[in-house]
């Protein structure tokens, strides 16, 4: 289907996601970056959740 939008989730709370984030320097994109890395860490470029605004991995919305 042309056109469709795929809404994207926050792995932590299950809310949305809004763009994408850095969990380590905190970088915003607008698309996943896969060359935004990190020596030594699993942690970078990864979704950021929309009601937060935090790196998906740093999810503040759920205790």
């Amino acid at each position: 289907m042309a056109g469709a939008m795929t809404e994207l989730m926050c792995a932590k709370c299950g809310g949305l996601a809004d763009g994408w984030k850095c969990a380590i320097c905190g970088s915003e994109a607008l698309q996943h970056d896969s060359n935004h890395l990190h020596v030594g860490s699993d942690r970078y470029c990864t979704l950021k959740c929309a009601q937060c605004e935090e790196a998906d991995v740093l999810c503040t919305c759920v205790g």
